[in-house]
């Protein structure tokens, strides 16, 4: 079924058709939106919790033949979007915005999408300009927005240097150097633990348990 205003009425947004399985929005690039798919986007209070925004059914109880009701209450298009009425007795209502939002893959990885942590390339000259490059220990310690700073830079970048890194304390599980490392993620454990000795070994079979100087290097490859 066809919502025309009248024939040979230029298409906008509002003009709809009906299948057996999905709707067609012709101004939207014809996009179909599958019954199951635009039920399970219900963002109506029986379907999404009002303060957590959390949805309150599971996908699969959606029955399989979910469709509007028949007639014209069952699909209308009003000012603000499209309101449904379904046949298992929700009433759904899809803002305009909303449904251009999802018309492509295009909007809906544009909505998600945060240029903030977008990974930049850098060159010598061009890492110089970012003011956080450098960043005070303490600054990162003691307050969020210097935190966020330090992970904003490292994010983009991938390369951020931290000042004033207190070194009195030495031990393995007090040290300022682990405690700064806790702050961006966990520290995980290899299977030698979460330190080791590196001593030298007669016969070794790793040059890594030799007295000989190691350098700038990569492990195992």
């Amino acid at each position: 079924m066809s919502l025309l205003h009248k024939p040979f009425q230029r298409r906008t947004w509002t003009t709809i058709t009906r299948t057996g399985d999905g709707l067609t929005l012709h101004a939207l690039g014809h996009k179909v939106w599958p019954y199951i798919w635009l039920r399970d986007s219900c963002v109506s209070p029986a379907s999404v919790h009002p303060s957590t925004k959390q949805k309150l059914h599971r996908t699969s109880d959606i029955p399989l033949d979910i469709a509007p009701i028949d007639g014209e209450g069952g699909v209308r298009v009003v000012e603000a979007g499209l309101e449904i009425q379904w046949n298992d007795g929700t009433r759904s209502m899809f803002e305009k915005h909303w449904l251009e939002r999802h018309a492509s893959p295009v909007g809906v990885e544009m909505f998600h999408w945060d240029n903030t942590l977008k990974q930049l390339p850098w060159t010598r000259a061009s890492i110089v300009s970012s003011p956080s490059l450098f960043l005070p220990y303490q600054e990162i310690l003691s307050s969020d927005e210097g935190l966020e700073k330090a992970m904003v830079q490292l994010s983009k970048y991938g390369l951020l240097f931290v000042r004033g890194v207190p070194n009195d304390e030495s031990s393995d599980e007090n040290c300022e150097l682990k405690k700064l490392a806790e702050i961006f993620g966990e520290l995980r454990k290899t299977f030698y633990g979460l330190v080791w000795n590196v001593i030298s070994l007669k016969d070794s079979k790793n040059i890594a348990y030799t007295n000989l100087e190691l350098g700038l290097h990569m492990d195992l490859l």
